[in-house]
């Protein structure tokens, strides 16, 4: 018999909030200060994902620099960039507060799992009004394994006070798609994420047009798995 979900934890970046804009600028006055030219906002979509320190090596790669030393330097001058920045070009996708308001009302506990450095994913979600559903926020320099590694959905299950199979995960790339399904958690999909850069249709997973189609999903899925 299949569980019911009784928590949904969403990623960040590329799920609930449209951040590449502010990410770019930042990004782009820390590759300035190393007199390194800057990259459209469409080229920095492609390499969020994996964390704020990934975020910069892919970004040097794509200068051709490879250098550990100069990587930490960049790392150190964008995360203080970043924090100048935060949210003053960031928006909200279409229906995400509605979309948590819904499932709060419905009795989930939700929470938010992102690579982002904890400080910033508080700050962003807190700006935007969608911390106040959220029972739980992780952010990547709060466990040891970040996403793709199931270990960060697992933390926030414990956290919740929930079993891996009762956890829907809503996310936007192949990084979320694996954790969840390495940590054992039901996975959909939005189209309107960053995928680094490739179609979510090549994800394998349940996709939504967006995230005020969720409850109605999850409604389905119940009725569906309901005993006859």
């Amino acid at each position: 018999m299949t569980p019911p979900i009784r928590a949904v934890l969403f990623d960040m970046d590329g799920t609930l909030l449209h951040t590449a804009p502010d990410i770019t600028i930042a990004l782009n006055q820390a590759l300035a200060s190393e007199g390194l030219a800057p990259l459209a906002v469409e080229s920095v979509a492609t390499l969020i994902g994996r964390g704020p320190r990934v975020l910069v090596e892919r970004a040097l790669a794509l200068r051709g620099l490879h250098d550990g030393e100069r990587t930490e330097v960049v790392y150190e001058r964008y995360v203080a960039c970043y924090a100048e920045q935060l949210g003053r070009a960031t928006e909200v996708f279409p229906g995400a507060l509605r979309c948590l308001q819904r499932l709060r009302a419905r009795g989930y506990a939700l929470g938010v799992v992102t690579n982002a450095l904890q400080r910033f994913a508080e700050a962003a979600l807190g700006r935007f009004w969608l911390a106040d559903p959220l029972d739980l926020v992780l952010g990547g320099d709060r466990v040891a394994f970040t996403k793709p590694h199931p270990e960060h959905l697992l933390s926030a299950c414990r956290a919740l006070g929930v079993s891996p199979a009762e956890v829907l995960f809503v996310g936007d790339s192949i990084n979320d798609v694996l954790a969840a399904r390495a940590a054992g958690c039901t996975i959909v999909a939005v189209r309107h994420g960053y995928n680094e850069g490739r179609p979510p249709e090549t994800l394998g997973c349940p996709l939504l047009d967006g995230l005020d189609a969720l409850p109605a999903w999850l409604e389905a899925r119940r009725i569906a798995t309901e005993p006859a």
